[in-house]
């Protein structure tokens, strides 16, 4: 999964930089990836792309929606949410509300963002290289990444927003098929968790700031770095953007997600529904990424 991304993100920077389209395949065979572990124990992957005075920086955490409980589907995505929307006071700096945070990324120019898949909870930093921007640009990131201010208020907003989102979301056939199909495919495995308004309504702060402390831990960081910086500078931007966050030692290891269950015989399964289109989804169980024929 990591060697995928970074080639990725390396190929995205390879393309704005040279201004030209390559076929993937061709951009990638052509990228030498570094990599490496801090003593944090944290796993780094460079490549250094110098031909544009830019590094993006991501940082994944497995803190996805399989790690959601059950009884609170979209624990992950809440705790993404929350993420942007304030950040603590300390060491000397003043706390900063969603606005004041926004409008601090807007004056250094540069974009921090937050979201969570189904595998990771990750942190996307994009910035210029000049020091003066690129350290301010960390330390902004660093703060975001350990010290949320969890708003109690801005939660229950964007709660209610998120339900009703949900409730326009169950009109449409196409959310309803899904539904459907991640039930038949997955069964009661994770992958097959949806947020529902019952779901919601049970995520407090204190389940956000528990995920959040047990799973963004320096020690389980997976970073990917590309641009314009070499390999002793990109360590200096790893130790800054990690240094506000715990450093467990040794990392404890994380639950086990159960295995995917192969399915066992073909099912077809018809769903009225007003609607004048039909949705139609056809699908299994793929490979592993450790799987031989991945």
């Amino acid at each position: 999964m990591n060697m995928n991304a970074i080639k990725y993100i390396a190929t995205r920077a390879l393309l704005i930089s040279a201004g030209v389209v390559f076929y993937t395949q061709s951009a990638w065979a052509l990228l030498p990836i570094q990599h490496w572990r801090e003593p944090s124990g944290a796993q780094v992957w460079l490549v250094e792309s110098p031909a544009i005075p830019m590094v993006d920086v991501q940082i994944d955490f497995d803190a996805g929606s399989r790690r959601d409980p059950a009884n609170q589907a979209g624990l992950a995505s809440a705790v993404a949410t929350m993420a942007s929307k304030g950040v603590l006071a300390g060491r000397g700096a003043a706390a900063l509300d969603e606005n004041a945070l926004g409008e601090a990324w807007a004056d250094l120019g540069a974009q921090f963002e937050v979201g969570a898949g189904r595998d990771a909870l990750s942190y996307s930093l994009r910035s210029l290289t000049e020091p003066d921007l690129l350290d301010k640009a960390v330390l902004l990131a660093a703060r975001q990444m350990a010290e949320p201010a969890w708003p109690q208020d801005v939660w229950e907003r964007e709660r209610a927003r998120w339900t009703a989102a949900l409730r326009e979301a169950d009109t449409r056939p196409g959310t309803v098929a899904g539904q459907a199909f991640a039930a038949a495919v997955y069964g009661n495995h994770p992958y097959g968790q949806r947020p529902t308004e019952a779901t919601l309504a049970r995520i407090q702060l204190a389940d956000m700031q528990q995920f959040h402390a047990r799973h963004v831990d320096a020690c389980r960081a997976r970073v990917h770095i590309v641009g314009a910086v070499q390999r002793a500078q990109a360590r200096l931007l790893v130790a800054a953007l990690l240094a506000r966050l715990p450093a467990s030692d040794p990392c404890a290891a994380l639950p086990a997600i159960p295995e995917v269950a192969p399915l066992g015989a073909a099912v077809e399964k018809d769903i009225p529904f007003a609607s004048a289109q039909a949705q139609v989804l056809i699908g299994q169980p793929g490979f592993k990424r450790s799987d031989p024929d991945f």
